[in-house]
């Protein structure tokens, strides 16, 4: 036997691997596009935070003095304190009422669970303001039900715009993530476990504080820290209610000292952002640190039966009124307020309302060219912003996960992180940003261009966790054959990957209208006359003093925010009939 008749040694197999697609040219134009447009923001906002004067002025040099000066302001120090007692108190709320009203829809017999569920989402679905808006027309000081409710009872009335009576609206608005969270987490769980201890002769109670509660310990961290993050960096609620009685939040004295001092100071201004992300960030990280070691939690993998419901016997209807009551005071009746508003010149208990019936505040809206510019600003930027946002993120999203790009892994956190950072602080970042580059920042600083780009980026994420989630549903099979058969990566997901997207891009795409029509806080430094969107212009108004036409710009957002959602629906019970026929 010779060397050459002796038998190869066979080539170790690598086993668990996946092959994927070489990286493509045009992959590393998009990992750059979605890296600079996730970070060029913020190298500016720190730069600018050290300058002795606002870059604009000559003579800044290095300086500390923002961040000494900020540290040393007692204005910030109360603001400070009033959003840790804020994010505090309307974490705890939601969180509370979030994992209660997830408990009784999933694990009880509850008359109307099934309604109940949707509801809840309300705040989800009514755009910020236009809900705040609602809230203190009619629950605030001088409010037609608070009125109506000291008029008629002669009890001591509540107070909205008392910090107390903020964090129960930032509750409110925040609630449904944490139902969501913890309703994810009561569906797929094992529901043996909690007939198991019934079984045994434990009562309701018991198997709730044995087993349903422990198993939600990882969702209300989750959602709670979520929402404490979230609750940091509101703007609206104290614009809207606490600049009447001088109640000041972080964002607000930053947006104050910004645009309504007769002398700026952007340094101190970005300083302040610069903390604001240190801290948000920091929750975030300690956020995922205490998240590693969630699966402790789990109560198995494999598919098991749903708990039996909880029989609720006679408290059946006292809890469903009471979960209607809710629904209805927080969401139903706010909306409804909301409209009466902007069809009356003023809404008190002294005189009926149909004697106030007026349609000057629509009128304002078609006569007035910047209330009106405003609502065609915001259709202009939803509708390109939505579309331009959802075919970056889609690209994005599959060379991050079905490619075999080199850098694929950054790209979650580069699409992730925008939404993590606070809007006010990305809306300083694009501010200097735009004013440092000079191409093409100028063109975009005196356009409606670079508020489309400051908001479109900082809610790409929203798109990511929509595309995510269904590409990874999808079998990589499909793409094999084609990369087998000699299609180049480019071709594969044209032809392939995003074809089978479509649902979930359809998705993303109604998801990023109704946010862009919506959502204002990083562009508050951005508008200018000529460039106002629908939330920077009820600000202004509503500074000016004239809620009727805030009232109609905020009902247009929901008829806006309406008609998308109900497009989408359509489309999606369309397609699924035309699938099952």
């Amino acid at each position: 036997m010779t060397l050459d008749t002796l038998p190869s040694r066979a080539a170790p197999q690598q086993r668990g691997r996946r092959r994927l697609a070489p990286a493509a040219p045009g992959q590393y134009l998009v990992w750059a596009l979605v890296a600079v447009l996730a970070l060029a923001p913020l190298a500016p906002l720190v730069y600018t935070s050290v300058l002795s004067k606002p870059y604009y002025l000559p003579g800044g040099v290095f300086s500390m003095d923002a961040y000494r000066q900020l540290f040393t302001d007692p204005a910030i120090r109360t603001a400070a304190l009033n959003t840790l007692v804020f994010a505090t108190c309307a974490t705890t709320a939601a969180v509370v009422l979030g994992a209660a009203f997830a408990v009784l829809v999933t694990r009880t017999d509850l008359p109307g669970r099934r309604l109940l569920g949707p509801a809840l989402l309300a705040p989800l679905l009514i755009p910020p303001l236009g809900l705040i808006v609602g809230w203190e027309s009619l629950y605030g000081p001088s409010g037609y039900l608070t009125q109506l409710w000291h008029r008629n009872l002669h009890l001591p009335v509540w107070n909205l715009t008392s910090l107390p009576g903020m964090s129960a609206l930032g509750a409110v608005v925040t609630l449904p993530i944490a139902y969501l969270t913890c309703k994810a987490v009561l569906e797929g769980a094992d529901g043996t476990l909690e007939d198991a201890v019934r079984a045994s002769g434990g009562g309701t109670l018991l198997v709730l504080r044995t087993v349903t509660v422990p198993m939600l310990r990882t969702a209300l961290l989750d959602s709670g820290m979520l929402i404490f993050t979230l609750s940091l960096e509101v703007l609206g609620i104290p614009l809207f209610l606490g600049r009447p009685v001088n109640i000041q939040f972080i964002a607000s004295y930053l947006y104050d000292s910004w645009s309504n001092s007769p002398v700026p100071d952007p340094p101190i201004v970005s300083a302040g952002a610069i903390l604001l992300l240190v801290v948000t960030s920091g929750i975030l990280l300690l956020r995922g640190r205490l998240l590693r070691h969630s699966t402790r939690y789990t109560a198995g993998t494999r598919a098991t039966p749903p708990a039996h419901p909880i029989d609720l016997g006679r408290w059946r209807a006292p809890l469903a009124g009471a979960s209607a009551a809710f629904v209805a005071l927080t969401s139903a009746i706010p909306l409804l307020g909301l409209a009466l508003m902007s069809n009356v010149t003023s809404l008190t208990t002294l005189v009926a309302p149909w004697h106030l019936w007026t349609g000057d505040n629509w009128r304002q809206i078609w006569t007035d060219p910047t209330l009106h510019r405003a609502i065609t600003d915001s259709l202009t930027v939803a509708a390109i912003g939505s579309l331009a946002t959802v075919v970056l993120v889609a690209l994005a999203t599959v060379i991050a996960h079905r490619s075999g790009f080199r850098l694929r892994r950054t790209l979650p956190a580069l699409l992730v992180y925008p939404r993590a950072t606070p809007g006010i602080v990305f809306g300083v970042g694009f501010f200097w940003l735009f004013l440092i580059a000079d191409w093409p920042g100028a063109m975009l600083r005196t356009s409606l261009w670079g508020e489309l780009v400051a908001l479109c980026v900082r809610n790409m994420t929203l798109s990511y966790i929509v595309l995510a989630p269904a590409l990874a549903r999808l079998s990589p099979e499909l793409a094999k054959a084609s990369a087998a058969s000699g299609a180049g990566w480019w071709t594969t997901t044209r032809r392939i990957t995003l074809p089978l997207l479509r649902p979930a891009l359809l998705s993303a795409l109604v998801l990023m209208f109704v946010t862009l029509i919506s959502d204002y806080d990083p562009v508050v430094f951005l508008t200018k006359p000529g460039t106002e969107l629908m939330g920077t212009t009820m600000l202004q108004t509503w500074a000016k003093g004239l809620p009727g036409p805030v009232a109609a710009l905020a009902l247009v957002q929901v008829l806006l925010v309406t008609v998308a959602l109900a497009l989408g629906l359509g489309w999606t019970l369309r397609k699924k009939a035309h699938r099952h026929a």
